[in-house]
């Protein structure tokens, strides 16, 4: 069976502290306002029965990715055999369709990245490019499990290896014996929006079931 990544995020553990954001923008140079990674918070009742919601957020790595599609240049948005969703920055176009395809805003368009690919010979199909130049438009960034870690042999993102609840565990949810695959089979989970049909590969431990409404919304609005 291929292995197949996933990343997991025990809100029993999590305490808010925003180290997994803070350490997705150093490693991966993610601009101010946009984000690959991000805790949302909420508050709910009052004192003296107030609560706080910790809600951390990434990219879902979908298995039925919905930025795949809409993507107008083949390869330039792509799943990879071991799931991991991808851009490939020399292909892509900026033209900011994948942005408006993922339904938990998880993708956005980087303001100091250039595209490399010439958007001329796909301006007659796709509006969004038509009259600008490379220059002008920007490529698209999101969460890929600091693919250049994968690469070097690290299976841990810089999220995961910075966390100090330990509350986010990365892995492969095909191998029964890796930590990830352990907590979810001996764990309830439950998944971000799953009623979009996109088969998620970042499920949560919950401690309070109101989590996803209370702090739900885009993790880059």
């Amino acid at each position: 069976m291929s292995k197949q990544y996933g990343l997991l995020v025990d809100l029993r553990r999590c305490v808010g502290c925003t180290s997994c954001q803070v350490s997705c923008k150093m490693e991966n140079a993610v601009p101010m306002g946009k984000f690959r990674s991000k805790v949302d918070f909420a508050e709910e009742g009052a004192y003296p029965d107030a609560k706080r919601h910790f809600f951390p957020k990434l990219c879902n790595n979908c298995a039925e990715p919905p930025c795949i599609e809409p993507c107008p240049v083949k390869g330039a948005t792509y799943k990879r055999e071991d799931g991991v969703v991808m851009v490939n920055r020399d292909l892509c176009i900026g033209c900011g369709r994948c942005v408006n395809g993922c339904p938990y805003g998880a993708r956005y368009l980087h303001p100091h990245l250039p595209v490399k690919n010439d958007p001329k010979p796909f301006a007659k199909k796709v509006k969004e490019v038509s009259g600008k130049t490379a220059k002008e438009l920007r490529m698209v960034d999101k969460c890929d499990y600091c693919s250049h870690r994968l690469a070097q042999g690290i299976e841990e993102p810089a999220c995961v290896r910075n966390c100090p609840g330990l509350a986010r565990i990365f892995g492969d949810l095909n191998d029964p014996n890796s930590e990830i695959a352990k907590l979810v089979r001996d764990n309830k989970t439950e998944l971000w929006h799953p009623e979009f049909d996109t088969k998620p590969k970042s499920p949560y431990i919950l401690r309070d079931a109101n989590l996803f409404k209370l702090a739900d919304g885009d993790l880059n609005k």
